[in-house]
C-alpha cells in the first residue's frame, strides 16, 4: 500500500503510493499509514528531505470509491484526509511532490501540501470538492496560486493541465512524461544539503507568513459543521 525507499540519494527518504490496480484511490487506512510516514521520516535525524511518489500511471484519483463506508465512516475518512494534509505541511523537513497523470480530489490536496511540485507532462489536476458537496481545497490552494486562481480550479471543479499548472504556480518543475520521480527526488537532494534547523525555521517562516495553519484550523472547523465534531478525526472529496 505504501513503500518507504531509502538510499536513493542521501538524506532523501521516498514514500510511495502503491496502489496501482486502482489508479492510486486513498482508503482511510492508507491515509493513516502515509500520515505515520511522513511523521516517521520528520523524526529520523537520517532524513533531511521527503520525497512524495506513486506508482503506476497516475499520482492518485482521489478517495476509494469501493471503500464500504457508512456516514461515520465517510466522516473518518475525511478527517484522516486532512491529517495526512497537515502532517504534510507542517512537516520540519521539505517535502516534495512528483506528479504523474491524474491528480485529483484528496491526491490534488496531497500534492498541494508539499512544498514543491514537480510534474510530468500530461498530468492534471482537478479539485472536485463543489462538485461533490463538500467545501475543501481552499485551505492549501489559496496560498499555493493565489485566491483568484483558487477560486477559478475550486468553483467550477475544472480540470488544470500540466502547461496550466506550471504557469500558474500549482507546479514548480515540469518535465517529460515518465520522469517526474527522478526529477522529484534530484529537488530533494538540493534541499537536503541546506542545514536542517535552518530549513525547519525556513519552513516555520513560510507557514506563519503565508497563513497555513490558519486556513488549516479553519477548514477543521469547517469539516466540523458539514460531518458534525468527530473524535480528532478528519476526511476529503471522491
Amino acid at each position: 500500500m505504501i513503500q518507504v525507499v531509502d538510499g536513493l540519494v542521501l538524506g532523501v527518504r521516498a514514500l510511495l503510493l502503491d496502489r496501482p490496480e486502482s489508479r492510486n484511490a486513498l482508503t482511510t487506512s492508507m491515509a493513516e499509514l502515509v500520515t505515520e510516514a511522513v511523521a516517521d521520516a520528520a523524526a529520523d535525524l537520517g532524513v533531511r528531505a521527503v520525497v512524495i511518489a506513486t506508482t503506476g500511471e497516475d499520482f492518485g484519483v482521489g478517495a476509494d470509491r469501493h471503500e464500504q463506508l457508512d456516514a461515520a465512516g465517510r466522516a473518518r475518512r475525511m478527517r484522516a484526509f486532512s491529517r495526512l494534509h497537515q502532517a504534510v505541511t507542517t512537516a520540519p523537513k521539505p517535502v516534495v511532490a512528483a506528479v504523474e497523470g491524474r491528480c485529483v480530489a484528496v491526491a490534488a490536496e496531497l500534492a498541494a501540501a508539499c512544498d514543491i511540485r514537480v510534474g510530468a507532462d500530461g498530468s492534471a489536476f482537478r479539485f472536485p470538492g463543489a462538485e461533490m458537496g463538500i467545501p475543501i481545497g481552499a485551505a492549501r490552494l489559496v496560498g499555493v496560486v493565489g485566491p483568484g486562481a483558487a477560486r477559478d480550479i475550486l468553483l467550477t471543479s475544472r480540470w488544470v493541465l500540466a502547461d496550466e499548472a506550471f504557469r500558474i504556480g500549482l507546479l514548480q518543475r515540469l518535465v517529460p512524461r515518465g520522469e517526474a520521480r527522478a526529477a522529484a527526488v534530484e529537488v530533494a537532494a538540493q534541499t537536503a544539503r541546506a542545514d536542517p534547523a535552518t530549513s525547519s525555521h525556513l519552513k516555520r517562516q513560510l507557514q506563519t507568513h503565508g497563513g497555513d495553519v490558519e486556513r488549516m484550523e479553519i477548514e477543521r472547523r469547517t469539516l466540523d459543521a458539514h460531518f458534525g465534531p468527530g473524535e480528532g478525526e478528519d476526511e476529503t472529496c471522491d
